[in-house]
């Protein structure tokens, strides 16, 4: 079945502590896939049921939105190519209780006037909680997310390699909420919420805990039903955001759902 859908992510990236620079920060892998904003709902998964998910990501910047929220050009003329492998999973523990994981691998490129760098190998692992109203009884639009994050490679001590992870872990808590707009396909999503960030012991550095709201983006979505599953091609258009590339990127997904 075609199903075309227009997801809007409400919300700017902002943090409660140190900014961490631009190069850091774009260097940094993508914190999910894309495809993963239409594999669910905020209604959290029945007991027992659930959804894998594989994903492809690529991304080509040029610019990125720095700590001002204006796009800016890379210095050098660098370009950022990120292509990326997401395997994500949910499944329902009891009404109102679900819990999710996700596992990345990443293939990081930057060509600039100077030379080129590469990286290739495992992400930031997350691991969360999502707790419904549902729980208690109740009904309402809304869900609570605990979560960890922890890497899944070393961080490199060598400024001039890219690295897979942001080389601490992280503890965080969010507020999720999002809605569909009648008949229209389009869908309006938001999440908000604090982050405690961990010791980068390798690098000798503390980032600081921050609050964050998602970035705000345009995700058109494309789904057809193949074989078992869902087929999405999913698109990212960046338009506001601090200290992350500006440019646009492409995901193809595969979903399976049981239980539902």
């Amino acid at each position: 079945m075609r199903r075309p859908t227009l997801l809007v992510i409400l919300g700017t990236l902002t943090a409660a502590g140190p900014t961490p620079s631009a190069g850091q920060a774009v260097c940094s892998a993508p914190h999910s896939s894309p495809t993963l904003t239409q594999s669910g709902a905020i209604r959290t998964l029945p007991a027992g049921a659930g959804w894998i998910q594989l994903s492809l990501y690529r991304q080509r910047a040029t610019e990125f939105f720095n700590p001002l929220g204006e796009r800016q050009p890379f210095l050098a003329r660098s370009e950022f190519v990120t292509r990326s492998v997401f395997l994500t999973g949910a499944v329902g523990i009891h009404d109102g209780l679900e819990v999710w994981a996700q596992v990345p691998t990443h293939r990081l490129g930057v060509e600039s006037q100077s030379g080129s760098s590469r990286s290739s190998g495992v992400g930031d692992v997350r691991v969360a909680a999502r707790v419904g109203p549902e729980l208690f009884g109740l009904e309402a639009p809304v869900a609570l997310r605990v979560g960890a994050k922890i890497p899944g490679s070393k961080f490199p001590v060598d400024a001039t390699v890219l690295p897979l992870t942001e080389g601490q872990r992280d503890w965080e808590v969010s507020l999720e909420s999002g809605r569909s707009l009648g008949e229209s396909g389009m869908y309006v999503a938001g999440w908000l919420g604090y982050r405690w960030r961990g010791e980068n012991s390798r690098a000798a550095r503390e980032p600081g805990d921050e609050g964050f709201a998602h970035l705000l983006q345009i995700i058109p979505t494309l789904g057809y039903g193949v074989g078992p599953g869902r087929l999405e091609v999913t698109g990212q258009l960046p338009v506001w955001g601090k200290n992350l590339p500006s440019g646009h990127g492409l995901s193809l997904g595969y979903r399976t759902t049981w239980g539902l």
